[in-house]
C-alpha cells in the first residue's frame, strides 16, 4: 500500500462524519525530525554521557569520548544485551542499572529530549487537527515536550490542554470528549513519573487502563512512530484479549519496514480490525492528512459547567440569542476561521463554532445562552447587560465622543477617530540634517494600545475606558484594570507602578475577547503588543509609560510626540510607510457555498401557476433554457418549485465559477438581485431604482424629490451624530424647476477571491416632478458643470455617506432576503493599508480608489 493510499484511509477516518475522533498513539519516531533520539541513539548518547561523567569523573568532555570506550564499558555489564540489532533493547536496561538516583535520571532524560530548535511539521500538521477538532486525544509513550509546545502555539484558540498521567493519580482532566488532550502514557519526566524501568514498562497501572478502555473501545486507534517493544503498551494496554478494536487498529509503519513480533501478534489476534498503513513517515504522514483535510473542521462539544470561569466566559444574565447580531458574528468568525485556516463557516454552523469557543453556554436548566464574551463582542444593545462597558475620548479634556455598541464597533470606531488629524497631526521632526514629515504618534502604536485597552479592560468596573489627547504633548489610554497576581511577579513596577513591559509575556484577562481579536489579526499572540508601542514610539523619537498606578485598580498608558522626552523574535514589525486606501466597493463577508440550478417544465407561465413566487425570494429564470437558479438549498428549492420542477435539480460550489464564466455570471445576476431586493427597502426614504425602456432595472439607483421640493437625510457618522445632508436640491427659477438628486451606479463584481458590489455615485437631473430625468443632452451639460465643484473631500464626503446609509450605520448588511442566511456584506466600504512603494503611478484602478 502507497503513502497516497494510506493519506486517503486516514483522512476518511478523521473527518467530521464519523461519529468518533481517531486516538492517536505516538511513539519516539514521532519526535525524531524535531531532534529527539530513537531508543538505539539514546542508548548511546545516554552510555556516553555516563561514562564520562560517572567513570571518568568529568576530565573528558562527552564529545570526546570514543565508541571504542563506551561500547567495551557497557558490554563488562551482565545486563547489557551485545549486538547493534539489540541497542534500543538496553533502553530500559540503560535507565535501570545507570541512571541513579532519580534526580540524576531526571536530569540526563531532559537534557536527552530537550528541543534545541523547532518542532517538525507533523507536530505542527497535528496542533491544525486538534484545532480543527479533527483530532482530540493524543496517546504517547515519549516524554518530550514536541507535543505541549505544538498545541501551545493555538494559544488561545485552543483554550486548554488536558494532561492526563503526569503525576500519580493524575487523572482529573481525562475526558472522552476532550477538545485537546495528551495522555503521557509512562508520565512526565519533569515530575520524576516517567516509566522507564524494567518492571515499569511492563504493565501500566490499573487506573490508567479502566480510564482508557472505553476511549478504544469507542474510537479508532491510528500509531504512528512507535515500534511495539514495550510490553507496557503492547500487553498491558493493547493486548487484553476482551478488546476487540471494532472501530479498528490503523497501524502506520515507514516504507515495507516489518512489524515487531509483538504487533504481529496483536495483528493476529485483531484480524480485519488490524490494518498495516506505509507511511513515508510521521512528519509527511501529519503534513499530508492536514492537506488532505485542509478547511475541513469539527465542533466540540459545548462546555456546560461556569465553575472556574472567567467573567467574559459567564453566561449573561437576561441575554438571549435574539441580543446577538448574528449577521455580525457570522462576518467577524468567518475572517477568525480564515485567520486560522479552519474553513469557512456558513450560518448552519455559526452556533456550533460559538458553542466550541464558548460563546454559546448553558446555563444550570440546561438553555443555551449567549456568555458575557458574546454580548460584548456582537451585542445588539450589549449597554443594557453593561452600562459602563462604554469607551470616551477627549481632546484636552474636551469635545468628548463617546463609543458605545459592541467591542467590533467601538474599536473600528474609535480606530477611525485615532486617524483625525486633531488625534494624530502631520508634524515635522527635526533631524541632524534637515526635518521630515510624520505623524506625531506612530499608528500602530495607537492601535497597539487600542485593543489592549478593549481586550484586557475589567467589565466588571463601573467605569468607562478614556483616552485624552493632551494636545502637542501625548495621548493618554486609561482602562478599569488591576494588576494580576501574575503581572505582579513578571512585571518590576517603581514606587508609581511604571513598569517596562517583558518580551512574551502576556495576561489574557479576558481569553473570548483575546481570542476573537487574535483571530480577526487586530492583534498579536506572542504578547509583544506594548513592547511594539515603546519599540515605535523611541525609533520616531517620542517616547511611552505604562503603569498600574498604587491603589487606582486602572492601566495607564501613555505616548509622548516627538520633543515631549526622550522585543520579541516571534513577531516581525513593518516600518515601512503605510498608505490607507478605500475602493469603492462594498464585499461580501459571506455568501452561500452552492447556487442551487433546476429545469422548469413548461415555462414562465407554468412557474407562475405552480411555484409559490412570493416564498421564494430573489432568483434568475432564463425563459430561453427554461432554468432557474436560485441561492435556496436544495430542500427549500425542491419545496417552492417541486411541482414546477423537470428532472432533478443541481447543487454547484460557488468556487467553481472562476473556471465557468456561464455560471460567474448567474452568480453575479443572482447577487444583483439580491442587492436590488435589499434597496427597494429604501423606498420609504425616497430612493428609486432606475428602470430601462423595458422596465428593467438599469443598474441604477438616486433619490426623487420630496413633494417637489428638497430631500434631506439625517445620519450618524463614527465622529459626529444627525449630520444632515440634502440629497435632492431644487434647481433653476419658479417658471422652469428641475432637480439635482444624488444616486449611484452599482456592479457585482469578482474581488480578489471574493465577491463584492462596487458603488459609483453620480448626479441624475430630473424634470420639475423630482424623479423623471430630464433629456440627456440637458443632463450630460449639467453633469459637466457639477462636477467641476467635486473635490476629493466631496468624494470622502460620498463614500461616508453611501456607507452609513446603505448599511443603515450598521456594521453588515444583510441582503438575503430572509430565505439566505449567508449573503452578508460589509457595512463600510472596503480599506486597504498599501505601502507607499508598492502604489504604481500608472495603476489603472486607481479611478476606483480615494485616499481614506
Amino acid at each position: 500500500m502507497s503513502h497516497k493510499s494510506s493519506i486517503t484511509i486516514l483522512s476518511s477516518l478523521f473527518r467530521p462524519e464519523n461519529d468518533a475522533r481517531p486516538t492517536l498513539l505516538l511513539g519516539a519516531g514521532a519526535s525524531f525530525t524535531s531532534g529527539i533520539p530513537l531508543a538505539g541513539e539514546s542508548v548511546r548518547r545516554l552510555a556516553k554521557q555516563v561514562f564520562a561523567e560517572r567513570e571518568l569523573c568529568g576530565r573528558v568532555p562527552v564529545d570526546q569520548i570514543k565508541p571504542s570506550e563506551w561500547v567495551n564499558w557497557l558490554r563488562n555489564h551482565d545486563w547489557f544485551l551485545p549486538g547493534e540489532e539489540n541497542l534500543a533493547e538496553n533502553f530500559p536496561l540503560i535507565i535501570e542499572h545507570l541512571l541513579q538516583p532519580e534526580a540524576y535520571r531526571r536530569r540526563l532524560l531532559l537534557e536527552l529530549t530537550s528541543i534545541k530548535g523547532d518542532i517538525g511539521i507533523g507536530y505542527h500538521a497535528l496542533a491544525d487537527l486538534v484545532l480543527r477538532g479533527l483530532a482530540g486525544t493524543v496517546m504517547t509513550t515519549n516524554f518530550d515536550l514536541c507535543l505541549p509546545r505544538a498545541l501551545a502555539q493555538k494559544h488561545p484558540h485552543i483554550r486548554h490542554v488536558a494532561e492526563v498521567n503526569r503525576g500519580e493519580s493524575d487523572f482529573n482532566e481525562f475526558s472522552l470528549f476532550a477538545k485537546a488532550q495528551i495522555v503521557w502514557l509512562h508520565g512526565k519526566a519533569e515530575q520524576y513519573t516517567d516509566r522507564n524501568l524494567i518492571e515499569e514498562t511492563k504493565t501500566l497501572e490499573t487506573v490508567l487502563l479502566d480510564h482508557l478502555r472505553p476511549l478504544l473501545d469507542a474510537t479508532p486507534l491510528v500509531v504512528m512512530g512507535y515500534r511495539g517493544a514495550e510490553d507496557s503498551i503492547m500487553q498491558s494496554l493493547l493486548g487484553d484479549a476482551n478488546q476487540k478494536f471494532r472501530q479498528g487498529v490503523y497501524w502506520c509503519t515507514r516504507g515495507s519496514e516489518a512489524l515487531h513480533p509483538n504487533v504481529e501478534a496483536l495483528k493476529a489476534r485483531l484480524g480485519r480490525n488490524f490494518q498495516q498503513l506505509e507511511i513515508s513517515g510521521f512528519d509527511e504522514a501529519m503534513r499530508d492528512l492536514n492537506l488532505e483535510l485542509a478547511g475541513i473542521q469539527r465542533f466540540a462539544q459545548p462546555v456546560t459547567s461556569q465553575e472556574h470561569q472567567e467573567f467574559d466566559d459567564l453566561v449573561c444574565e437576561g441575554a438571549t440569542w435574539a441580543d446577538i447580531d448574528a449577521d455580525l458574528a457570522l462576518t467577524t468568525l468567518r475572517r477568525y476561521c480564515e485567520k486560522l485556516e479552519r474553513g469557512p463557516v456558513s450560518s448552519a454552523e455559526l452556533k456550533p463554532l460559538m458553542r466550541e469557543i464558548g460563546l454559546l453556554r448553558k446555563d444550570p436548566e440546561g438553555n443555551e445562552l449567549p456568555s458575557n464574551g458574546c454580548v460584548l463582542l456582537f451585542g445588539r444593545q450589549p449597554e443594557r447587560f453593561f452600562p459602563h462597558s462604554v469607551l470616551t475620548a477627549t481632546i484636552s479634556d474636551k469635545k468628548r465622543t463617546v463609543f458605545q455598541g459592541n467591542l467590533i464597533k467601538q474599536y473600528n470606531e474609535a480606530l477611525n477617530w485615532l486617524e483625525t488629524k486633531d488625534v494624530n497631526p502631520e508634524i515635522k521632526v527635526k533631524g541632524k540634517q534637515k526635518h521630515v514629515s510624520r505623524l506625531a504618534y506612530p499608528e500602530r502604536a495607537l492601535i497597539e494600545l487600542l485593543v489592549n485597552m478593549i481586550v484586557h479592560r475589567d467589565y466588571e468596573a463601573r467605569e468607562p475606558s478614556t483616552i485624552n489627547v493632551e494636545d502637542n504633548y501625548s495621548i493618554t489610554f486609561t482602562n478599569p484594570a488591576s494588576m494580576s497576581a501574575r503581572s505582579k511577579v513578571r512585571l518590576a513596577t517603581d514606587e508609581n507602578g511604571a513598569f517596562d513591559p517583558v518580551p512574551e509575556f502576556s495576561d489574557l484577562r479576558n481569553r473570548s475577547l483575546c481570542d476573537v481579536f487574535f483571530g480577526i489579526s487586530a492583534m498579536e499572540r506572542a504578547g509583544t503588543g506594548l513592547i511594539d508601542a515603546l519599540s515605535l514610539c523611541t525609533d520616531a523619537g517620542g517616547s511611552s509609560l505604562f503603569a498600574f498606578p498604587p491603589g487606582a485598580e486602572r492601566f495607564v498608558g501613555k505616548l509622548f510626540r516627538p520633543g515631549a522626552s526622550a522585543g520579541s523574535a516571534a513577531v516581525s514589525i513593518d516600518r515601512r510607510p503605510i498608505g490607507t486606501y478605500t475602493l469603492n466597493t462594498l464585499v461580501f463577508s459571506a455568501i452561500p457555498q452552492f447556487i442551487t440550478k433546476l429545469r422548469v417544465h413548461g415555462g414562465w407561465a407554468n412557474l407562475k401557476s405552480k411555484a409559490a413566487l412570493t416564498e421564494a425570494g430573489p432568483f434568475v429564470f432564463e425563459s430561453r433554457s427554461n432554468l432557474l437558479w436560485t441561492f435556496l438549498n436544495p430542500a427549500l428549492s425542491s419545496a417552492i418549485f417541486g411541482d414546477a420542477m423537470e428532472g432533478e435539480l443541481e447543487e454547484i460550489p460557488l468556487s467553481t465559477a472562476d473556471d465557468d464564466p456561464i455560471l460567474h455570471k448567474k452568480i453575479a445576476w443572482l447577487m444583483r438581485k439580491h442587492f436590488e431586493g435589499y434597496l427597494r427597502s429604501f423606498e420609504v426614504d425616497g430612493l428609486m431604482i432606475e428602470k430601462t425602456k423595458k422596465g428593467f432595472p438599469a443598474k441604477r439607483a438616486y433619490f426623487k424629490s420630496k413633494g417637489q421640493r428638497n430631500r434631506t437625510i439625517i445620519y450618524d457618522s463614527p465622529l459626529r451624530k444627525g449630520i444632515r445632508r440634502d440629497v435632492v436640491k431644487r434647481r433653476g427659477d419658479d417658471s422652469l424647476p428641475w432637480f439635482e438628486c444624488e444616486g449611484f451606479g452599482y456592479e457585482v463584481v469578482r474581488f480578489g477571491e471574493g465577491w463584492g458590489v462596487r458603488i459609483k455615485p453620480f448626479y441624475m437631473f430630473t424634470k420639475k416632478d423630482g424623479q423623471s430625468p430630464l433629456p440627456g443632452y440637458l443632463r450630460t451639460k449639467r453633469a459637466t458643470r457639477r462636477i467641476r465643484f467635486d473635490r476629493n473631500t466631496n468624494v470622502e464626503s460620498d463614500f461616508a455617506f453611501w456607507g452609513r446609509f446603505l448599511s443603515r450605520g450598521q456594521q453588515t448588511i444583510s441582503i438575503g432576503d430572509g430565505h439566505v442566511q449567508d449573503l452578508i456584506l460589509e457595512g463600510s466600504f472596503f480599506t486597504a493599508d498599501v505601502t507607499e512603494e508598492g502604489l504604481l503611478t500608472d495603476d489603472s484602478s486607481a479611478e476606483d480608489r480615494r485616499p481614506a
